[in-house]
């Protein structure tokens, strides 16, 4: 949110636009000097900026670095998946006379479909078969072995983590965009109020206020309290 009907990145060349304006023209720093808006007093709005933009520059690292681990957390999942899915249909036609086998390794039901739930489901499944010597020398009779169900447990902890990770991710990404809209703000703020004394200042040079602005259409508009 940039509290401009300008997209962000018109906004800020806008406002650099502005301050390169300002600073460049002596006769705006000799006006706007004599109501408070010195050189110091609009580098300091300039620093606004910059800050802005290096919190930006921080969103877009976030951002990208969350999309990657989504990604990376979808293909761990698809994966898992596929193993899980062929052990379990595989595991159902091996077990189907044993009742207890059938409990144990939750083989009836529908699937959890919360990703935490899933995952503790499939550990549950592998743990359990990987303990039991007898079943697991079933399901070597239907090409199912030790090594298999070690191989997804090891691509389950990686998608455990990832989950994790991802909602570390999220929580940061979140925590950027908000500082990025506060920083807007403040900084939407301080140029609403440099334009607003800038036209006074400049009230006998309209042409020079013109072009502080670089464009006679760019509004400001003021925030939402």
């Amino acid at each position: 949110m940039h509290f401009t009907k300008l997209p962000f990145d018109q906004f800020k060349n806008k406002v650099a636009e502005i301050f390169c304006n300002s600073l460049q023209n002596p006769v705006i720093i000799a006006s706007t000097s004599r109501f408070g808006y010195d050189k110091a007093k609009i580098k300091g709005g300039e620093k606004l900026l910059k800050e802005l933009e290096k919190i930006n520059d921080k969103q877009n690292i976030a951002q990208d670095k969350k999309i990657k681990l989504h990604k990376e957390r979808a293909d761990l999942n698809l994966s898992v998946k596929k193993k899980y899915m062929k052990i379990l249909l595989i595991a159902r036609i091996a077990f189907d006379k044993d009742v207890i086998v059938k409990k144990a390794l939750r083989l009836e039901g529908a699937r959890e479909t919360a990703l935490d739930l899933w995952i503790n489901q499939i550990s549950v499944f592998a743990n359990h078969l990987l303990g039991e010597a007898d079943w697991l020398s079933i399901l070597k009779k239907f090409g199912i072995e030790r090594k298999e169900l070690n191989s997804m447990l090891t691509e389950l902890e990686k998608l455990r983590s990832a989950t994790m990770l991802c909602e570390k991710a999220k929580t940061d990404a979140k925590k950027i965009t908000e500082q990025k809209k506060i920083k807007t703000k403040e900084l939407q703020q301080w140029v609403s109020d440099y334009l607003k004394i800038a036209k006074i200042a400049l009230e006998d040079n309209p042409e020079v206020y013109l072009s502080l602005r670089g464009h006679k259409n760019f509004k400001i508009k003021e925030p939402a309290d």
